[in-house]
């Protein structure tokens, strides 16, 4: 990624934390000045978090200006985007070595984890859009959807299991990318009593859509906090700048969210802002 490159506000955040995240304490007191605050790099990463917190203020304002209000689903959409973010900055400079490490006897390692997080919300996602769609179609009679039907629409699970079974953290982390884009794309436009559309699977009496869309976020979170003690008992805990980056992919996301039903939002403010991050990620390095 050169100068002249456009970049998009992830792409800069990814390429600034390539930059910072093995920083030790001390070299986050190395010389860096923005204005009248001289704190070091330190401060470069808090000034980015700023921004990016400056930005969604923006954009919230600059959405409701033009009549595109956030509608449940997506501010549901993006509760569960914001637990995304937080285990992409968790997941950041992750040593491959201990993948398959588990922490502790009967315990799963890194790859097993990620392989149950991505699973389960192929299959959240599968009845989630199953039930939306049986409720625009008018069908009241409540269905579960079957194996070969969710086969069809998120691919069959043996694939799926191999897939996770050779991948890299960084390689399972952009599998699981290409899902978490597709379900946010896909499920942007549930409205009002769609919500409400009956789901059935394994709890044996039906859940609501918006129970689903919820526990897509509380999943996930569940999930986070064991690789956090996962890593912890690794001996990877994060460092100073690690941690910072968590608030900083923290803050993105808060951006990502305000965007949801409005893709187009802000270009030009968030690719002024991803220019200016790409140059202090190469200030820093």
């Amino acid at each position: 990624m050169n100068e002249t490159e456009d970049v998009t506000l992830v792409q800069a955040i990814e390429k600034f934390a390539s930059v910072t995240c093995d920083l030790s304490d001390s070299d986050l007191e190395i010389e860096w000045s923005w204005r009248a605050y001289n704190e070091g790099i330190r401060y470069a990463m808090f000034r980015t978090y700023e921004e990016l917190r400056e930005l969604a203020a923006q954009l919230i304002i600059e959405r409701t200006s033009r009549g595109k209000p956030i509608t449940t689903a997506h501010y549901s959409l993006a509760q569960y985007h914001a637990a995304y973010r937080d285990l992409q900055a968790i997941l950041i400079g992750i040593d491959d070595n201990v993948i398959d490490s588990p922490p502790a006897k009967d315990e799963w390692p890194l790859r097993i984890i990620l392989g149950h997080i991505i699973a389960a919300e192929r299959e959240f996602f599968a009845r989630i859009w199953h039930a939306v769609n049986r409720f625009r179609e008018g069908k009241e009679e409540m269905v579960e959807m079957d194996a070969e039907e969710v086969t069809d629409f998120v691919g069959g699970y043996d694939d799926f299991e191999r897939t996770m079974n050779r991948l890299s953290i960084s390689g399972i982390m952009a599998f699981y990318d290409s899902l978490h884009k597709r379900v946010l794309r896909e499920l942007t436009n549930i409205r009002g009593l769609e919500l409400e559309a009956p789901s059935l699977w394994w709890e044996g009496l039906p859940m609501t859509v918006e129970f689903r869309l919820h526990r897509l976020d509380s999943h996930l979170r569940q999930h986070t906090v064991q690789i956090e003690k996962t890593l912890a008992a690794l001996d990877q805990s994060p460092n100073e700048a690690k941690r910072l980056l968590r608030l900083i992919y923290n803050a993105l996301a808060d951006v990502d969210g305000v965007m949801i039903g409005a893709w187009t939002l802000g270009k030009e403010k968030r690719m002024e802002l991803a220019a200016a991050i790409a140059r202090r990620a190469d200030e820093i390095s």
